[in-house]
């Protein structure tokens, strides 16, 4: 079975399980089930890249991401980021955010928005893997506003299907010996294999 995100929606753990052959199935149903009217703030954390990326940019397909900061610039310019979101636009109906290599800190900015009740500014977090004890994963794992999707590293058996149907794609013949050794060389993530 393949590894799948684990979604967090509402203080209830969803596991999406997939049949082999529809990756692209279960990223529609990721993105089917985020809705950024109830739920404004997502993160995103985990090992696998790959999928984790996937699932990114098919939310910023979907919701035309209006700014990318990281981290490090917002914690630096707090006072200036708040002023920037407060100050509506005219022509604006929604802002979506995407804050980059975000670690703990980044849970006092959501505490502050949470408090000013702003209603139209999305958050999508993305982080490296945090561990349970995480207060930024605890805190999304139960708000009631807040997503929260753990990307754990593919098994073995999505690597291939993955694997055949690229090379399958693109014309490409390798030994199953050889895919093997690609695919235990990958650490279970599929950007590493796919690129």
């Amino acid at each position: 079975m393949a590894s799948i995100p684990r979604i967090s929606l509402n203080n209830l753990n969803i596991k999406i399980k997939s049949m082999r052959n529809e990756n692209n199935r279960l990223e529609e149903l990721f993105i089917e089930k985020i809705k950024i009217e109830k739920n404004p703030f997502i993160l995103l954390h985990g090992n696998n890249v790959g999928l984790k990326n996937q699932i990114l940019n098919n939310l910023l397909i979907k919701y035309k991401i209006t700014e990318n900061y990281e981290e490090k610039e917002i914690l630096d310019n707090l006072n200036k980021f708040l002023d920037d979101l407060l100050s509506k636009s005219l022509f604006e109906t929604k802002k979506i955010i995407l804050i980059k290599r975000s670690t703990e800190k980044i849970l006092n900015l959501v505490f502050i928005l949470i408090e000013k009740k702003i209603d139209d500014v999305v958050i999508i977090i993305d982080s490296n893997p945090l561990e349970k004890k995480s207060k930024l994963r605890s805190f999304f794992e139960k708000e009631e506003k807040c997503i929260c999707i753990a990307f754990y590293p593919d098994d073995q058996h999505t690597l291939l299907n993955l694997a055949q149907n690229y090379l399958k794609e693109r014309n490409i013949f390798l030994s199953v010996s050889d895919l093997n050794i690609i695919i235990n060389n990958v650490n279970g993530d599929r950007g590493v294999l796919l690129s």
